[in-house]
């Protein structure tokens, strides 16, 4: 009996040494990290910086407009309100009917104006990314980077594996201004 009980003893030795002494993770490949900051390239490219200067002059015509459809409609309504005693009550609630009809749709036009400048910024943000990414892909095939991160989400990283200012530069070279398109 004790010799039965002396090699389980040793069988689950051998086992617990085994499972403490070999490699029981994956194997991965070496991995280097890399680093860059998006918001920064977003902001200060020299494409960014072109569209950025086309979308505000885009802006301001769409709020001179809004301001002159804005005085415009106030102007209106003050006609209407000092017209409403000289009026007969039907023609003046078919004047006013006439009136908020056109302030909806104003109000629709001024929306849509508002959002075809977020559009804009979108889509002269997607093109400055599509131009980025095979810049991004080079660079890290050269420096052997396996793996590319925000910076916004990096804590605290090694100057030398952020990449932000070459990836900059490649970028001013490969596109130094975009045409925004208001279409």
């Amino acid at each position: 009996m004790k010799f039965i009980f002396k090699h389980k003893y040793i069988l689950v030795f051998s086992f617990l040494t085994q499972l403490i002494f070999s490699p029981s993770y994956a194997q991965y490949p070496d991995t280097n990290i890399g680093v860059i900051d998006i918001n920064y390239i977003l902001s200060d490219s020299d494409a960014a910086i072109d569209a950025a200067k086309q979308i505000e002059n885009y802006a301001k015509q769409i709020e001179e407009e809004i301001n002159e459809t804005d005085q415009s409609l106030i102007d209106e309504q003050n006609e209407l309100i000092e017209s409403q005693q000289i009026m007969a009550p039907a023609a003046f609630d078919e004047k006013r009917k006439e009136y908020e009809s056109k302030v909806q749709n104003y109000n629709i036009t001024r929306q849509e104006k508002l959002m075809s400048i977020d559009r804009i910024v979108s889509e002269s943000r997607n093109e400055v990314l599509n131009a980025l990414k095979p810049i991004l892909e080079e660079i890290s095939n050269e420096k052997g980077i396996t793996v590319l991160l925000e910076k916004n989400s990096v804590l605290l990283n090694a100057e030398n594996m952020d990449i932000t200012e070459e990836a900059l530069k490649a970028l001013n070279k490969k596109l130094p201004s975009i045409k925004v398109s208001t279409e």
